[in-house]
């Protein structure tokens, strides 16, 4: 991927402003793979993912059921629809857009009384309104979305009324439908849904591994700027910096260039707890995720701190050299068994002798976003195949102790139609200082 026209904060904020950065082709395919008729979604995430708004409980009451919902119809993807408060629409969903393709349900209380009655949405203001001066721009943009609800027979008194108000609109009623979280089938249940509901945590994540052109700009924008704030951290090093010291640095670096850092893994510690120092001599991996606009990004190197015992340099050169023999051969169709398969062999045929972990995981809305298969109502990572859209990543760090320290190499790629391209610029595998 040609990464030197990236599209700025500006252009990536007023894609969003359009549209969700849902790939809706792949979704559309994995509802009829799972015969939904569609998907009624609270998570904030997936409000996101198919809205491209991110509902204000995802930041101020994490953990507590959703109050805004998205609604996606299989039979009619490009127009979805929202469920939420008249006050959050007003002061949430109407800042930064002007949609008219999102069919809007609005409620005024939380809760399930089971009274399905439709109001209409008031013409008055939403939030008083003195004429002690004129509006802001905010407040005029916000009072222009909020009156063009006015007048519709869609309020009502509670959530759980709006959402079957949605559900009816959209035709979802009678089918088979996909749901993020209990409370949703318990509307559902409520109010003698006659479909059935299906918990589609694991769809969601089916649908993820393949992304949008939207969210291939997102992550490219993640990935770069991940990039230069773990490289400026790893520049940074010397003896005696504590681990907590580093962790605190990337967050500073990824902070600077608009990420928001998620972790830093300093020679396999991710305890921001950590207060171990960096000796001289030491080689160590760092290993950075930081996400913007909820997108993330991924990548590791390794760091001499001075002069290298001669096994962990060795070590460092093998997993540099495996992920590039990984990286010619990254292709659809290829297994994610046949990725680590392909690390160790070419490894052993080079002469190297280092115990190198070959670790393949999609990364997109999370650091490791893809389904898993259900034991006992646990996931493991299934073996899955690759296809053209999915942004991977293999960790490729030193799994051997007592060499001097630890080495790691990771970049982002693209899964192409023949192969595969980064979608960051790639750098040297091994930083000195």
């Amino acid at each position: 991927m040609d990464t030197s026209f990236l599209p700025d904060d500006s252009a990536l904020l007023a894609a969003l402003e359009r549209e969700g950065p849902m790939n809706l082709a792949r979704a559309v395919a994995v509802m009829e793979r799972h015969d939904l008729a569609g998907m009624v979604l609270g998570d904030p995430v997936n409000v996101f993912h198919a809205l491209g708004h991110w509902p204000q409980i995802g930041r101020t009451r994490m953990g507590q059921p959703p109050g805004t919902f998205a609604l996606i119809a299989r039979a009619r993807p490009q127009q979805p629809g929202l469920v939420t408060s008249r006050f959050l629409h007003h002061y949430s969903w109407a800042d930064g857009r002007d949609r008219g393709d999102v069919a809007i349900w609005l409620y005024t209380f939380l809760g399930d009384e089971g009274d399905e009655t439709p109001g209409e949405v008031p013409a008055a203001p939403v939030l008083p309104q003195r004429d002690a001066a004129p509006l802001t721009v905010a407040e005029d943009h916000r009072a222009a979305i909020s009156a063009r609800e006015a007048g519709a027979m869609t309020a009502h008194g509670d959530a759980a009324a709006a959402i079957v108000a949605a559900m009816r609109g959209l035709g979802l009623w009678q089918g088979r439908i996909g749901f993020d979280h209990p409370v949703i089938a318990q509307v559902a249940h409520h109010h003698d849904h006659p479909g059935a509901t299906v918990q589609a945590d694991n769809i969601l994540r089916e649908i993820r591994l393949v992304k949008s052109p939207l969210e291939h700009a997102l992550m490219a924008h993640a990935a770069k700027v991940n990039v230069d704030a773990l490289n400026a951290v790893g520049s940074a090093i010397r003896a005696g910096a504590s681990h907590s010291e580093l962790q605190a640095l990337f967050r500073m670096e990824a902070a600077a260039r608009g990420n928001t850092a998620v972790f830093l893994n300093v020679d396999r510690v991710s305890s921001e707890l950590s207060r171990l120092k960096v000796a001289d001599g030491q080689t160590l991996m760092l290993d950075g995720v930081s996400q913007h606009l909820g997108y993330h990004g991924d990548f590791a190197r390794t760091v001499f701190v001075g002069e290298p015992t001669r096994i962990a340099a060795r070590a460092a050169e093998a997993a540099a050299f495996g992920w590039q023999a990984v990286r010619e051969k990254l292709r659809p169709g290829l297994r994610y068994s046949e990725i680590a398969a392909l690390g160790e062999d070419a490894i052993r045929k080079a002469g190297y002798d280092a115990v190198i972990g070959f670790g393949p995981h999609s990364v997109g809305l999370a650091h490791t976003d893809e389904p898993g298969e259900v034991h006992g109502g646990f996931w493991r990572k299934p073996d899955i195949v690759l296809e053209p859209g999915m942004i991977l990543s293999v960790d490729c760090p030193t799994l051997d102790t007592g060499i001097g320290g630890s080495a790691h190499c990771e970049d982002l790629v693209l899964i192409t139609e023949t192969g595969c391209e980064p979608i960051h610029p790639l750098h040297e595998p091994v930083i000195i200082v």
